[in-house]
C-alpha cells in the first residue's frame, strides 16, 4: 500500500516530510486523495525554520483540494524531528491544528513512519536507508533507536557512508595508496580533476548530500564489476544488519521471532547489498524474519493519524498534542 488504501468513517490526514519532497494523502470515506510539494527544511535549522517547515506541510496539505471541515487526526512524518525542542514541535503542532481544526496532531521522525509503513503498523523492526541511516524497533509498547547519529558520528550503510566509501577509494587510486581506477574515473567525470575534488565537494555548500549523491555512481561501478565497489556495497549492507540486530535485541527476545523490513534508496544499490544484509542478518538473529515493505512512509503516516488516539509521546520519535 503506497500511501493509501484504507478507507475510514472519521477522516484523517496524513504528511510525509521529507528533505526532499512533501507528500500529503486525505484519508476518507470514498478512499485517499494525494498530492505533493517541495521538501522541507529542518525545523531546527535557525530562524523562521519551524514557520517554513509549516508553511510547506500547508500548502501540501492545500494541494489535496478541498479538506473536511475538521479531520480527527494528523499525522505528520518530519524529516529530522529528532533533533527538535519541544518548543519547536509545540509551535508546529499548533499552527496545524489552528489551520486545520483538527482534533489531534501526531508528529513522527520519518524512521517511525518508515517502519510503521513497512509493516503496516505491526512489531518488528525496520532499517531506513537514504542519505543517512536509523534502525527503529518496536514491540508494541517499547522502542529501540540505533544509529541516525549523522554524517559525522554515525549513518553507517547510508547513502553517505557509501558515497564517501566511494571517493575514499577513488582519492587512494590517485594518491597511489592502493584504490580503484574504475572510482577514480568516475569521480572525475562527476567532479574534475581529483586534486580539486574536495574544494568542488565542500563549494556546494551541502557537502554531505553531495557525497551521498556519488553511492549511485558506486553501484554503477559495481554492477560493471569493480571490486572495490562491491565491496564497499557489502560492507554497507552488514553495517545495516548490526543496526537491525541491535535494534532487535532491545526491544525482542532472543528467541522470538521477529519481523524485519526495510525502506529507503540504499535498498536499490542490489544483489551486492542486499544479499551482504541478509547474510549478515541471518547470522546475528537466526530468527529474524525479513519482510518486504507493505508500505511506505506515507502510508506509515497514516497508520499514525489512525491510531492518534492511543500512541504515547516518546522522546525525538513521537510528539502528540490534543
Amino acid at each position: 500500500m503506497q500511501g493509501g488504501g484504507r478507507r475510514l468513517s472519521k477522516p484523517t490526514l496524513a504528511v510525509d516530510a521529507g528533505q526532499t519532497e512533501t507528500r500529503a494523502a486525505l484519508h476518507a470515506e470514498h478512499g485517499p486523495r494525494l498530492a505533493r510539494a517541495p521538501g522541507v527544511g529542518r525545523i531546527d535549522g535557525g530562524a523562521g525554520g519551524t514557520d517554513a517547515v509549516v508553511t510547506t506541510l500547508l500548502r501540501a496539505i492545500a494541494a489535496l483540494g478541498p479538506l473536511p471541515a475538521a479531520p480527527a487526526a494528523v499525522g505528520v512524518g518530519l524529516s529530522g524531528m529528532e533533533a527538535a525542542r519541544a518548543d519547536q514541535l509545540e509551535r508546529l503542532s499548533g499552527a496545524l491544528r489552528r489551520a486545520l481544526h483538527a482534533r489531534r496532531i501526531v508528529i513522527a521522525s520519518d524512521g517511525v513512519t518508515s517502519l510503521f509503513g513497512a509493516l503496516a503498523g505491526a512489531p518488528g523492526v525496520v532499517v531506513a536507508a537514504g542519505t543517512g541511516t536509523v534502525a527503529l524497533g518496536h514491540d508494541g509498547r517499547r522502542w529501540a533507536r540505533v544509529d541516525g547519529w549523522g554524517s559525522l558520528l554515525g549513518d553507517a550503510g547510508s547513502g553517505f557512508a557509501i558515497g564517501r566509501a566511494g571517493l575514499d577509494a577513488a582519492l587512494r587510486e590517485h594518491d597511489g595508496r592502493g584504490g580503484s581506477p574504475a572510482l577514480l574515473r568516475a569521480a572525475e567525470r562527476e567532479f574534475g580533476p581529483a586534486a580539486h575534488l574536495v574544494s568542488r565537494i565542500h563549494r556546494t555548500g551541502m557537502p554531505t548530500v553531495t557525497v551521498a549523491g556519488f553511492a549511485p555512481v558506486v553501484v554503477e561501478a559495481a554492477v560493471a564489476g569493480d571490486a572495490a565497489a562491491m565491496e564497499i556495497l557489502r560492507g554497507a549492507g552488514r553495517e545495516l544488519a548490526v543496526s537491525v540486530a541491535a535494534a532487535l535485541r532491545r526491544v525482542f527476545g532472543a528467541d522470538e521471532a521477529v519481523s524485519v523490513s526495510w525502506a529507503g534508496n540504499v535498498f536499490r544499490a542490489g544483489a551486492p547489498l542486499f544479499q551482504s544484509f541478509e547474510r549478515e542478518l541471518a547470522r546475528r538473529c537466526p530468527r529474524a524474519e525479513l519482510v518486504s515493505p507493505r508500505g511506505d512512509a506515507l502510508s506509515g503516516a497514516g497508520v499514525l493519524a489512525e491510531r492518534a488516539d492511543r500512541l504515547r509521546p516518546e522522546p525525538g520519535l513521537i510528539w502528540v498534542a490534543g
